[in-house]
């Protein structure tokens, strides 16, 4: 399992698989991987 962080809002979001957009600020493809 991987943490995905949005760069736009700061949600985070952990899950295999980048997610396609950010719940919270509905960006899309806008997370990074966090260590």
């Amino acid at each position: 399992m991987a943490t995905w962080k949005c760069s736009t809002c700061g949600f985070t979001k952990e899950g295999r698989c980048k997610p396609q957009k950010c719940p919270q600020c509905q960006e899309k493809g806008n997370f990074e991987k966090q260590d």
